[in-house]
């Protein structure tokens, strides 16, 4: 390895996707050097010169060919926060290549998608991980109170996960929403479809918990809030039910509802449910209520290119306030423990626990949900 011993990070998306955050965390990670921005020669213009704007703010090279990109010996790392419709594809092309993905969450459109980077990663035998919230403090406190055996056998586990940003209360009232069986479009502008962007953390966290597999999926979403989610024809909130193996139940409520529909980011929560107890755990349970005499949050004007509140660099753009009523205790460092957690598995040669074919199962489901919710039927999975 050479960088002074350190892994060379190729990084793959720009301005308004997740790599504004994910090459500050690798870039804080001092076992990493940050090489440069790539991209498809043929992909999307808006997309390539997103790619370049970032790449310049982070003084760092853009490579215009992305094999030009993967042949370097200096890039062992990818971090891949493509449009979503392309990182099958392309993190497969990454895996061939010999480098290490970290994939940015959903890990593909579909499960056919997702199926090319799990062959390659497994004929190539290179580390892998999906964002997730697993390696947070919240979830490891999930995890200790599920496995220290207080609630007996599990039977049921609720997830809930919804994102408090946007301007709600635009969409149209009883309108019925007719769900597509297959999502053939996820990257837009002003909206995505919530039960893939947001459900996907509730859904990994499913999965993570439980260690078993979902055999039987019953979903339905709606437009509940935005307008701009109704233009797109993509749902802002979904619900769904699945059948574990061993007869577990699980039930997960995800989407969008607003900026001041929650005093913080919005609601992160799981309730399990065993043969002797049950158990509540809050991501925002461990706070601190500030009273002030300072102004109360005020929700931004939209920006014309991120309405909901997605990207730091939009909402810079703004000034948007920060929330400071609830101030979390004991996860300042989350983001930073999950990009170390990927490091750590590349150290040892070890899988992570979010490796992808853990996470094609969270896409696998999901599309199963968006085939539950427009046919109304429970979709059996292999």
């Amino acid at each position: 390895m050479s960088n002074n011993d350190k892994y060379g990070v190729l990084l793959l998306g720009g301005h308004r996707t997740h790599q504004e955050n994910y090459s500050k965390n690798f870039e804080e990670d001092s076992r990493c050097k940050l090489i440069a921005f790539a991209d498809e020669p043929d992909a999307p213009e808006e997309r390539i010169q997103l790619a370049r704007s970032l790449a310049e703010e982070r003084n760092l090279p853009y490579i215009t060919n992305l094999d030009d990109a993967l042949s370097r010996a200096d890039i062992h790392i990818v971090s891949l926060c493509t449009d979503v419709e392309r990182r099958g594809r392309i993190g497969a092309k990454c895996a061939n290549a010999g480098k290490h993905v970290y994939l940015d969450k959903p890990m593909a459109l579909n499960g056919e998608h997702a199926q090319q980077i799990v062959q390659a990663v497994e004929k190539n035998r290179v580390i892998t991980q999906m964002f997730s919230n697993i390696h947070s403090n919240w979830a490891r406190t999930v995890k200790n109170g599920l496995n220290d055996g207080i609630i007996g056998d599990l039977r049921a586990i609720h997830c809930d996960v919804m994102f408090a940003k946007g301007h709600p209360g635009s969409a149209t009232v009883g309108k019925k929403r007719n769900e597509k069986p297959k999502l053939d479009r996820y990257s837009f502008m002003e909206a995505k479809p919530e039960m893939f962007d947001v459900g996907v953390y509730a859904v990994s966290m499913v999965n993570w918990l439980t260690q078993r597999c979902a055999k039987q999926v019953f979903c339905g979403t709606g437009n509940y809030f935005f307008r701009e989610h109704e233009h797109c024809d993509v749902e802002d909130f979904g619900a769904m039910v699945l059948l574990l193996e061993d007869g577990v139940t699980a039930t997960i409520a995800a989407g969008r509802y607003g900026w001041q529909s929650h005093a913080q980011g919005g609601i992160r929560k799981v309730h399990l449910v065993g043969t002797e107890a049950s158990l509540t755990f809050d991501a925002s349970a461990n706070r601190l209520e500030v009273f002030a005499a300072e102004p109360s949050f005020v929700p931004p004007d939209p920006h014309p290119l991120d309405p909901m509140g997605m990207w730091s660099s939009t909402q810079a753009e703004i000034g948007r306030s920060v929330k400071n009523h609830w101030i979390d205790v004991e996860s300042s460092d989350d983001g930073q423990r999950e990009f170390s957690a990927f490091i750590d598995c590349i150290d040892k040669g070890e899988e992570s626990e979010m490796n992808a074919e853990f996470a094609a199962h969270s896409v696998e489901i999901i599309c199963a949900g968006y085939a539950s919710a427009a046919t109304g039927e429970v979709i059996e999975l292999d």
